[in-house]
């Protein structure tokens, strides 16, 4: 790490003993609180500028079978807001709501968005619930809400098994470390019924690699789902993965565990996604 790297670490707070002196003064002022019985999940999506996107049908797409998998959960009580410069074709759902990004659409804007998501929901919900940021184009299993709900352990989930999915290589892989590869992979608890005090831990969520990390130093250690929820959805021209030139080599060591197409479908169908499977039969050798 360069002399300059090392300044802006310092500068923006992110060296390690800034991170943990930071972690036990936000622990003093916590508000010491017990989950409600009526938390909820809270989805954020940053969306892809239209400009920037090499297909806005395809984005309008991808997030229309996100929020459909949303839709099918067995329980009701999530809500979702998507952050982005123009605003998508949404489904008539008063869960379901669009903030506008007012900023321009650089290449890389979605730490912006995602701190438009963290202070719109910090403002304007008061309850307590597992915030999730959430990739466009992710498919979540029907009983995540439920489990999470259920559970409700105060302190947030990690999904760390998933499945990966390419639709250009027709081909589905259980993939374990998920948490390390998908953004979709974070519940983390928290409460606005009497403070913004959560809304110091979500900033410092910069990266999906890090959140059980930092979620862990402020004191609210995740816990695994402990069934594959999540499908990373790739191979559609979209995933910012891609535009960084690195999808080709994941998906080829991903597949290595390539599903048979009769256990993909099964997956599909466990997911609420029957026809996806018609995409997922093993290439001809």
């Amino acid at each position: 790490m360069g002399v300059l790297s090392r300044l802006d670490d310092v500068r923006f707070g992110k060296t390690d003993w800034q991170m943990r002196l930071k972690a036990r003064l936000w622990q003093r002022r916590r508000p010491t609180s017990t989950p409600s019985d009526e938390v909820k999940v809270l989805f954020a999506i940053p969306l892809v500028s239209r400009r920037r996107a090499e297909s806005w049908d395809t984005v309008e797409a991808n997030l229309a079978d996100t929020l459909a998998s949303f839709q099918r959960q067995t329980d009701p009580n999530w809500q979702v807001v998507i952050c982005g410069q123009d605003t998508p074709t949404l489904p008539d759902d008063s869960r379901v709501r669009f903030v506008e990004a007012k900023i321009s659409d650089k290449f890389y804007d979605k730490g912006d968005k995602r701190r438009r998501l963290v202070a719109e929901i910090a403002q304007g919900f008061r309850g307590d619930a597992y915030y999730m940021q959430y990739d466009a184009d992710d498919i979540l299993h029907p009983d995540f809400v439920a489990y999470v709900r259920t559970d409700n352990n105060g302190r947030g989930y990690v999904v760390d098994k998933g499945y990966f999915v390419s639709l250009s290589a027709s081909g589905m892989a259980p993939l374990d470390r998920f948490n390390r590869h998908c953004g979709s992979s974070s519940a983390v608890y928290v409460d606005f019924r009497e403070s913004r005090a959560h809304e110091a831990l979500l900033v410092q969520h910069r990266s999906h690699i890090k959140i059980a990390e930092i979620s862990a130093l402020y004191g609210q250690p995740l816990e695994p789902v402990p069934f594959r929820a999540v499908l990373y959805m790739t191979g559609h021209g979209q995933n910012m993965v891609k535009r960084r030139g690195k999808l080709d080599e994941r998906t080829e060591k991903f597949l290595r565990r390539q599903l048979a197409p009769e256990e993909a479908a099964s997956v599909c169908a466990t997911f609420g996604v029957p026809e996806l499977a018609v995409s997922l039969t093993r290439p001809e050798e």
